[in-house]
C-alpha cells in the first residue's frame, strides 16, 4: 500500500487548524489569488538553487524575465505583474551582493528526502505515512561544521533583538529537517536561517515634469498655475510668470503625478537595499539539541495519529480566531457554512493535482 507523505508545512497547517488542513490536503483547494505567494516564493528558491549550483547571476536574471513575458494572472495588472518581477529581481540581486564576501559554501541544494515514519517507542514504521520534505541547503560554515540551511522571507522585522527569531528557536519544522539530514549521513551540528525581509516600499506617484523639467501644478479648472507678474502699481500684469511647483489644497491646486514604473521601483529598491542591507537580508545559526529532536519526533507520531482519527471520523474540527481565520484562504468558505465534496470547485478557487505542492521541483498544476 501506498503511504501518504506527511510534509513540515503541511502539519503545521494541522495544528493550525483541522478545517484548513482539510479544504488544502484533502480536498486539494487553493485560492487563485494564493498562486501569487506560492510562485514568489517557488522562483525565489529557484534563484538560490542555481546560484549555489553555479549557474551565472545573469543567466538567473534572464530565465527570472522569461516568466514574466507571459500575461499576468486575471486578478493582477501588467504593472503589478512587472513589479512582483522587480522585486524578486533585485531582493536577488541585493542578497548576492551582501553575501558575497562570505566563506560559506553550499554542499547541497533543494535536497528531497522520504524517511520512515517511526513510532519512537516501539521503533516500528507506520503503515499509514513517510515523512518527506526537501531541505533548502546543507552547507559548510567557516569552522568547517556542517549545517542545515533554511531561506525564510518575511514581513516582518528581523532587527537581533526581535521576536522573529525567538519563535524560529522554537520552529518544529527546521527540527524535522535536521533529523532528515543526519538521518541521510550528514553529520549537522546546527542550523543557518538565510532570512530576506519583504520590502516596506511600493510604487509610489511622482510628479510629471514639463519639457523644462518642472512639476505641473493645476488650478480646479484644470488650468496651469503661474506666478503673476505685477506691475509698478501693483496689479496684475498680463504675462504670465514663472510656474507654480507645489500643490496648495485650500487653493485647489494640485500636483501632476503618475504612476512609477516597475523599472523606477525597481531601482529605488535596489538602492534602498544598498542603505539598508540589514533591513532585507539577516543570517544567524540557531542550534537544535538532541532532547529537541527527539520531542519532534513524538509530536510528529502523535500528530499522524490525530490525522489518521479525522479521517476515519471524518471530523475536521475549526480553529477559530482572529489570527488563524484573517490569514486563511478558506475563510469565506468556513465561515459561511459552505458545504463541499470532492468534486464541487468553489468559485475563486483551483484544485491542485498534488497535496504536497511543496515537494514538488515545479509548481502543482491546478484544474
Amino acid at each position: 500500500m501506498q503511504k501518504d507523505a506527511l510534509t513540515a508545512t503541511g502539519l503545521g497547517t494541522f495544528r493550525r487548524c483541522k478545517r484548513q488542513y482539510y479544504y488544502s490536503r484533502e480536498l486539494l483547494l487553493r485560492r487563485a489569488r494564493i498562486a501569487t505567494p506560492l510562485r514568489v516564493g517557488k522562483l525565489y528558491h529557484k534563484g538560490h538553487d542555481e546560484h549555489a549550483k553555479g549557474v551565472s547571476e545573469q543567466d538567473i536574471l534572464d530565465a527570472l524575465w522569461a516568466e514574466y513575458e507571459s500575461p499576468p494572472p486575471s486578478f493582477m495588472s501588467p504593472h503589478e505583474w512587472h513589479v512582483e518581477r522587480e522585486t524578486l529581481a533585485q531582493l536577488l540581486i541585493g542578497h548576492w551582493w551582501r553575501y558575497d564576501k562570505d566563506d560559506f559554501r553550499v554542499v547541497e541544494s533543494e535536497l528531497p528526502f522520504e524517511l520512515p515514519l517511526v513510532n519512537p517507542d516501539t521503533g516500528a514504521p507506520s503503515r499509514s505515512f513517510v515523512f518527506s520534505g526537501r531541505l533548502d541547503g546543507i552547507v559548510v560554515l567557516p569552522d568547517e561544521r556542517l549545517a542545515v540551511l533554511e531561506y525564510k522571507t518575511t514581513s516582518e522585522d528581523i532587527a537581533p533583538d526581535s521576536d522573529y527569531w525567538l519563535r524560529l528557536r522554537c520552529d518544529a519544522q527546521i527540527s524535522g529537517y535536521y533529523l532528515a539530514a543526519r538521518a541521510m549521513g550528514y553529520d549537522v551540528q546546527t542550523v543557518i536561517y538565510d532570512v530576506t525581509r519583504k520590502p516596506s516600499i511600493r510604487p509610489r506617484n511622482i510628479p510629471v515634469l514639463d519639457e523644462d523639467g518642472k512639476k505641473i501644478v493645476l488650478d480646479g479648472d484644470g488650468e496651469r498655475v503661474r506666478r503673476v507678474h505685477l506691475k509698478k502699481d501693483g496689479t496684475p500684469g498680463a504675462k504670465h510668470g514663472e510656474p507654480i511647483q507645489s500643490a496648495n489644497k485650500e487653493k485647489g491646486w494640485s500636483l501632476v503625478t503618475r504612476l512609477e514604473t516597475a523599472t523606477e521601483y525597481g531601482e529605488r529598491l535596489l538602492k534602498d537595499i544598498g542603505d539598508r542591507p540589514d533591513f532585507y537580508y539577516a543570517r544567524r545559526e540557531v542550534p537544535r539539541l538532541d532532547d529537541e529532536i527527539a520531542e519532534f519526533q513524538v509530536e510528529l507520531w502523535q500528530q499522524s495519529k490525530e490525522l489518521l482519527d479525522s479521517r476515519r471520523a471524518d471530523r475536521w474540527f475549526r480553529n477559530v480566531g482572529m489570527f488563524t481565520c484573517r490569514n486563511c484562504e478558506f475563510a469565506e468558505l468556513c465561515l459561511n457554512g459552505v458545504s463541499l465534496d470532492s468534486e464541487t470547485i468553489p468559485s475563486g478557487y483551483v484544485r491542485l493535482d498534488d497535496p504536497n505542492p511543496e515537494l514538488a521541483d515545479e509548481e502543482g498544476a491546478a484544474a
